[in-house]
C-alpha cells in the first residue's frame, strides 16, 4: 500500500480540513473505515477527504466533527474548503482516479458527484490567487454560527458560546497551533458581533469574558507557533478584556501567560515575579491561582530554592481542593491543574 501524502495545512482550505481530520482521527485510533462508520460514510471517501481528493460534504464533516468531538473545529473549515470546490471544473474535466473517490453511503449508493480538482495553468501563465483559508474561514464560519446558534443574545445562546470556547481549548490539545487558530479566531469574531447587539449589562460582562478567552487561546497558540508579536497582541487584546468586563481571573490569566513565556524563555526571576503579581490578582479558588502557583513552583525550581518550590507546589494543592469539580477552564490550565491533582 502506498504510504499516505502528507498535506500542507497552509496550502488550502481544502488540505487545512483534510489534515486536521486525519489528525484528529488518528489521536482518537481509529482507521478511516472506522471513522466512516461512525459517520454513516464509506471509509474510501473519508480517505479522499484527507488526500483534498474530493469535494468534502457537510454532512459527512459535521458528522466526523462529532464524533471526534472537535467542538466545530471542522465544521468552521467547511466553507471556505466547499467554495474552493465550486471555483473548480466540472467533473468531466477529472482524471479517472480522482473520479474514482466519489462519496459513497453505506451500501453502495453515490453521493453528488463532487467538482474535480484544482485549475491546471498553462506554463508561465498565473491562475487566480489561491483563496485565503484562514480569512475565509473567519468569515464563512462566522455566518454558520449565525444559523445555527440564536441570533438573540440569550442565556442559551451565552452557554452554547462558552461550552464552544471549553472545545476549542480541550481540542487543542496535541493538536499543530495552525490548524487550531482559524476556529479560535471565527469564534471570537461571532462573540464582537454579538458585543454589537443591544445586550444586557451581565450578559455584555459575559460576552467580554468569553472574548478574552478566546484572545488568550490565540495568545497560546501563536506563541507555540512561533509568532510572538501575535502572542503578545492578542494576550494584550485579553488584558483590555479583562478590565472591561472586571473580571480579576481573566486578568489573572493574562499574567499567567507572561509568566509561563518567561518560563520558556528561561527567564525564571521574571516568571517569580510575575506568578507572584498574577496570584495577587487571581481570586482565591480559581483555574488561574492554580496555575500561577504552579508556575511560581517551577521557577523556584528552576531557581535551585527546593523549599521555596515545595511551598509553592502545597499552594497550588490547596488551591485545587478548592476548585469546584466542574467548571469553565481558562486556555492552557487544565494539563497544569491536572498535575497538582
Amino acid at each position: 500500500m502506498p504510504q499516505a501524502r502528507t498535506l500542507d495545512p497552509t496550502a488550502s482550505s481544502t488540505a487545512c480540513l483534510g489534515a486536521l481530520l486525519r489528525h484528529l482521527r488518528t489521536l482518537h485510533g481509529l482507521t478511516q473505515a472506522g471513522l466512516g462508520r461512525l459517520a454513516g460514510f464509506d471509509g474510501s471517501y473519508v480517505g479522499a477527504i484527507e488526500r483534498a481528493a474530493v469535494r468534502p460534504a457537510r454532512d459527512l464533516v459535521e458528522r466526523c466533527d462529532r464524533a471526534l468531538g472537535a467542538g466545530g473545529v471542522l465544521l468552521a473549515l467547511w466553507p471556505p474548503a466547499d467554495r474552493e470546490w465550486q471555483a473548480r471544473p466540472t467533473a468531466a474535466s477529472r482524471p479517472a482516479e480522482d473520479r474514482a473517490a466519489v462519496p459513497r453511503q453505506p451500501g453502495g449508493r453515490a453521493a453528488a458527484d463532487p467538482p474535480g480538482p484544482r485549475t491546471r495553468h498553462p506554463p508561465g501563465r498565473a491562475g487566480p490567487a489561491a483563496p485565503d483559508p484562514e480569512a475565509e474561514a473567519v468569515v464563512e464560519a462566522m455566518e454558520v454560527a449565525r444559523r445555527i446558534e440564536a441570533c438573540d443574545v440569550g442565556p442559551g445562546t451565552l452557554a452554547a458560546i462558552e461550552q464552544a470556547v471549553e472545545r476549542l481549548a480541550t481540542a487543542g490539545a496535541g493538536t499543530p497551533p495552525e490548524l487550531l487558530i482559524p476556529a479560535v479566531r471565527a469564534r471570537r469574531r461571532y462573540v464582537e458581533r454579538l458585543l454589537e447587539e443591544r445586550v444586557t449589562l451581565g450578559r455584555r460582562r459575559r460576552l467580554l469574558v468569553v472574548a478574552g478567552r478566546l484572545s488568550l487561546e490565540l495568545a497560546r497558540l501563536h506563541f507555540d507557533a512561533g509568532e510572538r508579536e501575535a502572542a503578545e497582541a492578542n494576550r494584550d487584546a485579553a488584558v483590555r478584556l479583562a478590565r472591561q468586563a472586571g473580571d480579576a481571573e481573566l486578568a489573572a490569566a493574562a499574567v499567567e501567560a507572561l509568566a509561563c513565556w518567561a518560563l520558556a524563555d528561561g527567564r525564571f526571576r521574571d516568571a517569580l515575579e510575575l506568578a507572584r503579581d498574577g496570584q495577587d490578582l487571581a481570586p482565591p479558588a480559581s483555574a488561574a491561582a492554580l496555575q500561577l502557583a504552579l508556575d511560581e513552583a517551577q521557577a523556584w525550581a528552576a531557581l535551585g530554592d527546593r523549599v521555596a518550590a515545595a511551598g509553592a507546589r502545597r499552594q497550588a494543592a490547596l488551591t485545587r481542593a478548592m476548585l469546584p469539580g466542574a467548571g469553565f477552564p481558562l486556555p492552557g490550565a487544565g494539563p497544569a491543574a491536572a498535575a497538582a491533582s
